[in-house]
């Protein structure tokens, strides 16, 4: 008999099946909502960890809870989009209640992204906003929307934390949108294949784990009050030629070069995961009133020493093995 155990903390999931219940399966062919996570493994558990906005997470609400819910399915090639046949199905959640002794609070602040890559491991983004160019005053998360004066310079950061040495941070692509979707029609290129776009744009001094730079603050033309900042980030194993963080800027004017395709090496890089941060807001004049604030659910920021949580798995399909008994465990109250 199997077991499944879920860990719910402030701001991720983790999830641990028991390699005896998907006997014939690898973590290579299992993964997550968002098929750029991947899983990890011991010599007893298959791994996921994620963070409550990462990794295809989906949020549902009811009267009394938030609950945050992800899966893990079977899959024989990366790229397929349908499928006949599904030897796993394993949903999970997370539970956190509204009411009773909880401090929780809505906020547009992105919380780290978690991401678990075979070869990686766990890894995390961060991406925050700061106050100088000295990058040693964060603007504070519980002052966004994050108040902007046109033209005034805006200061970023990048930051990747792994526990693997000799990696570096590679961010191939920012854009900015005026709602939190970086598929969002209306958009402005920032930073597009490697290379800076906006004339303003200034990168600033880094290290291979931390990307900083600025821009001066523009607006969105038209009835748009906000602007979001998205990018695609990559990590890389240093010294490595081949990797896409060692290409650096691929210029899309440049005439076509033939290339010769290595297959990216799950050892060598990441795959590219999407981060966002905001959102900005033009500053008004004191007579002026913000009469309509968007909440975007995927943004919610759960605060307090008093979180609870409760661990879930749910909706189990497996078939080759159909006793799977789930362990609860719910968050550690003192690990704040």
């Amino acid at each position: 008999m199997g077991e499944a155990n879920v860990i719910c903390t402030e701001n991720t999931m983790t999830v641990e099946v028991e390699k005896s219940s998907i006997i014939g399966l690898h973590e290579d062919h299992l993964r997550l909502n968002d098929p750029t996570c991947t899983l990890t493994s011991n010599s007893t558990h298959v791994i996921a960890a994620m963070s409550l906005n990462s990794c295809g997470t989906q949020l549902e609400e009811d009267d009394e809870n938030l609950i945050f819910k992800n899966e893990i399915t079977s899959f024989d090639k990366i790229t397929d989009v349908i499928t006949r046949k599904h030897e796993v199905e394993i949903g999970f959640s997370c539970v956190y209640p509204k009411k009773g002794q909880v401090s929780l609070e809505f906020r547009a602040h992105k919380i780290p992204y978690v991401f678990t890559e075979k070869g990686f491991g766990k890894f995390t983004y961060e991406f925050e906003f700061f106050s100088n160019y000295l990058f040693n005053s964060k603007v504070d998360p519980s002052t966004y929307p994050v108040e902007v004066v046109l033209k005034d310079m805006i200061y970023m950061e990048i930051k990747a934390t792994t526990s693997l040495a000799n990696t570096v941070l590679f961010v191939e692509s920012c854009r900015a949108t005026p709602y939190d979707d970086p598929n969002y029609h209306i958009f402005y290129n920032i930073i597009e294949n490697g290379c800076t776009v906006d004339e303003t744009l200034v990168v600033y001094s880094n290290n291979n784990t931390k990307y900083r730079f600025g821009m001066e603050a523009f607006k969105f033309i038209g009835q748009y009050d906000e602007v979001y900042i998205s990018c695609s980030v990559i990590l890389c194993q240093a010294g490595d030629p081949y990797t896409r963080c060692s290409r650096g800027c691929v210029n899309a004017t440049a005439s076509p070069v033939v290339h010769h395709h290595r297959r990216r090496s799950v050892t060598s890089e990441t795959s590219r995961h999407f981060i966002s941060q905001g959102p900005l807001r033009l500053k008004r004049s004191s007579d002026s009133t913000v009469s309509n604030m968007a909440l975007n659910m995927n943004l919610v920021f759960i605060a307090g020493t008093l979180l609870a949580a409760v661990a879930m798995v749910c909706g189990v399909v497996i078939y080759k093995n159909k006793g799977m008994k789930v362990k609860y465990q719910p968050l550690p109250s003192n690990d704040f």
